[in-house]
């Protein structure tokens, strides 16, 4: 006779003790699956819920098989193993928390949203105290068919000038410029520096002139700069960023130094005018002593962006400057707990005709872009006299902003524009040089 029919006799009172010792294994799995599904059943309503199984047990019996479990097996004793199996089912309640994927999805969604926003208003703290230019009546003399074929790319100037400490901008020129171009596709960047003495057609005081780039900062800020530059090089710059050397040296000791790999030829230069740089932005200078990758301060920083005497001359310099632009966009973009300091420190010396709008959404891009490529403009130039003043010609300008476009834009087989053709034309007419 099986265990599950044996008699026990009249003198044996059932109870649950004896049926946690007789009881079948078996049958107490039975009754478990019985048990989940009637709970199953009782929380979604029994629409979806399989059919019951027929119960084949008293209420006594379902009692049992749950004191069976609690106690770790049959006969009262206790083990381990019995104990961990009974982890995932309670035996005083049948309900369980149900997971709910839909309102975990709203809950998250109101979460980044009230971070955004958070984000967005704190953005809009800290662009408050940048230095504003109004341009919104200038003409930035952008070619229309220039404008058509450049619409997928934004292009921002950056510019470097020899402003002092606690001296204005107007009048001040520009020690390095260089174009930041975003694709708008992909994020991908692209800098491009054009030498500081570019024998480029500028505004001087309502007249057209050739001069150095430079100079056309102190004839009419960033608007004139950028129309400078899209007038001779067929460009589409409508923003621009202004710093001098004070904003470098406090953005780069408010992100706690940044690396360069200083090389052999520059130490001198360094170390030469390191403490001219310190006198100017205000702060000390630190001997650099040791060549290859290193952390340097604000100071040093300023100064490994200006120097060019015996370390590359204008090139050498501009190159230096796109490396630390480079250099403290990543660490800007690493370092968020720093950009209070930054707000409170930096954006007040910093000159823009960015509204706030277009801040903010260069800097939610941000994370996406990606610097691929430095270009350095002119590619082919007499570096000499001209009239007794030191020029960079380009060789012809027509052929280099072929090549520009080309390398920057992907545009094979550029055609300049009519403007750019004329320009490239006086330039050879007037210096003889082509």
């Amino acid at each position: 006779m099986s265990r599950r029919t044996v008699d026990l006799g009249e003198d044996v009172h059932y109870s649950p003790e004896v049926i946690r010792k007789y009881e079948d294994p078996e049958f107490a799995k039975a009754s478990e699956k019985y048990e989940r599904e009637a709970r199953r059943r009782k929380n979604h309503g029994g629409k979806h819920s399989r059919k019951p199984e027929k119960s084949f047990r008293s209420d006594d019996s379902r009692r049992a098989s749950r004191s069976t479990r609690n106690n770790g097996g049959y006969g009262g004793g206790s083990s381990n193993s019995g104990h961990h199996g009974n982890s995932g089912h309670g035996s005083g309640s049948g309900t369980r928390t149900r997971w709910n994927p839909g309102k975990f999805i709203r809950n998250l969604i109101i979460i980044l949203a009230i971070l955004f926003i958070a984000f967005c208003g704190y953005f809009l703290y800290m662009t408050s105290h940048l230095d504003k230019a109004d341009t919104s009546d200038s003409n930035f003399a952008i070619n229309s068919q220039v404008a058509s074929d450049l619409k997928g790319y934004r292009n921002i100037a950056i510019l470097g000038v020899d402003a002092r400490a606690n001296e204005g901008y107007d009048g001040s020129r520009t020690d390095a410029i260089i174009i930041m171009s975003i694709k708008k596709s992909n994020g991908d960047i692209k800098l491009i520096s054009v030498m500081r003495d570019s024998y480029l057609k500028m505004n001087e005081n309502g007249t057209l002139t050739l001069d150095k780039i430079t100079h056309a900062h102190a004839y009419g800020g960033g608007t004139d700069t950028c129309a400078a530059l899209n007038r001779s090089l067929d460009l589409n710059i409508s923003e621009f960023v202004i710093f001098n050397w004070k904003a470098v040296a406090d953005t780069v000791d408010a992100l706690g130094g940044i690396t360069v790999d200083v090389k052999q030829d520059e130490i001198s230069d360094l170390n030469q005018y390191g403490k001219e740089t310190a006198r100017n932005v205000g702060g000390t200078y630190t001997k650099i002593t040791t060549t290859g990758k290193q952390t340097i301060d604000g100071v040093q920083a300023a100064t490994y962006c200006r120097i060019r005497k015996t370390s590359g001359g204008d090139s050498g310099r501009a190159n230096r400057y796109k490396k630390v632009m480079s250099a403290v966009m990543k660490k800007a973009i690493t370092s968020p707990l720093k950009l209070n300091t930054l707000a409170k420190e930096v954006l007040p010396e910093i000159r823009t005709n960015m509204s706030q709008a277009q801040l903010l959404t260069a800097v939610l891009r941000a994370p996406g872009y990606d610097i691929k490529k430095n270009i350095s403009w002119p590619k082919s130039y007499y570096g000499g006299l001209v009239g007794g003043v030191w020029y960079a010609v380009p060789t012809t300008l027509s052929s280099n902003v072929q090549w520009l476009h080309a390398k920057a834009f992907s545009q094979v087989n550029y055609s300049p524009s009519s403007t750019c053709l004329s320009i490239s034309n006086e330039i050879i007419s007037s210096t003889g040089i082509q």
